[in-house]
């Protein structure tokens, strides 16, 4: 390692103290990091020059000069996570600005009247007006994107274009795009903290008017594939376990299954938003009729995808915004 990759990841260390501690002093800091005084000192100056750390209030000590308190700038960059849902039979934007800490600056609930590229422009636009340390966005929308393109979208005005490049080039930021289902199994794998790296989790989504997909997220990632389509099960479940009479336990059955044979999971989120509960017995005992009960993940369900969808957007802005800090 050269004398540059050792600045680099020491200066990652910090910047990882830092966040956890929210404030502390240079003694504070090289106690809980493996760096000496001397490295933190010179790592700081570096970091108040960009503005990335600030100087607090004196910590009282036990004699002498009060130590300098040294706190993490979270709004020094930021990022802007909008996700889109139907609320109350109308289609609802949320757009929430999120800091480097996790923090959530400001959120709103917008309700277009006609959703078009430009319409995006025009929404997002003051947002970087009133905060400037906005570097990138991430979008949720209930669709695919397979190399750039929207491929599959609710909102027909969106359908076929190069959507995150587009809107990237108005903004003068990288836009990444998610879709419903793989947002809100990341937002249910995030809730489950350490766990998430150590498990495969699957979920799966059964809306009232569009065919079933699913997400993977894989030991701390998502997993899309090498196009982005993995989990587009619709073509695999095209409703043949509903008209076989065994509605939406034998689909949700199905689709357990599949996972099962191919990526062995350790829990299967199924939303749907008529399931309850008491119904996991039966889906289980469905599959039980193919493999043994021991293969069988741990299956949740849950009603309400939108916690989840919300919680997850907001995750992978943090993780993109993160990424960049390194």
């Amino acid at each position: 390692m050269d004398k540059q990759d050792l600045r680099l990841q020491n200066l990652d260390e910090l910047r990882i103290v830092l966040k956890k501690f929210r404030r502390a002093t240079k003694p504070q800091l090289a106690t809980a990091s493996s760096l000496s005084v001397v490295t933190v000192n010179a790592l700081l100056k570096e970091l108040l020059s960009r503005n990335e750390v600030l100087i607090e209030q004196e910590a009282i000590s036990s004699g002498g000069r009060p130590a300098q308190q040294y706190c993490f700038n979270g709004d020094y960059k930021l990022a802007l996570a909008v996700y889109m849902h139907e609320k109350n039979g109308r289609d609802t934007m949320f757009v929430s600005v999120e800091n480097l800490l996790g923090d959530t600056l400001q959120l709103d609930e917008i309700q277009p009247t006609k959703i078009n590229l430009e319409f995006f422009a025009d929404i997002l636009m003051p947002y970087f007006i009133r905060y400037p340390q906005i570097v990138l966005v991430v979008i949720g929308l209930p669709g695919a994107e397979v190399k750039g393109k929207l491929v599959v979208v609710d909102y027909p005005k969106l359908k076929d274009t190069m959507f995150c490049q587009w809107l990237g080039a108005k903004l003068g930021c990288p836009v990444y795009f998610e879709n419903d289902i793989n947002a809100a199994v990341a937002g249910y794998a995030y809730a489950l903290g350490v766990a998430k790296e150590q498990e495969t989790i699957i979920g799966i989504y059964f809306p009232q008017n569009y065919p079933p997909g699913a997400g993977i997220f894989m030991q701390g990632k998502l997993y899309k594939g090498r196009d982005g389509m993995a989990g587009e099960i619709g073509y695999r479940l095209s409703g043949k376990e509903y008209d076989m009479g065994g509605g939406i336990i034998a689909a949700a059955a199905a689709a357990v299954l599949l996972f099962v044979r191919t990526w062995n999971p350790h829990r299967v989120v199924l939303y749907h938003e008529s399931l309850e509960k008491e119904q996991i017995l039966a889906i289980k005992n469905r599959c039980c009729e193919e493999i043994a009960a021991d293969f069988l993940p741990e299956i949740i369900i849950e009603n309400d995808i939108y916690g989840d969808y919300a919680r997850g957007i907001r995750q992978l802005a943090g993780a993109y915004l993160n990424k960049r800090e390194k």
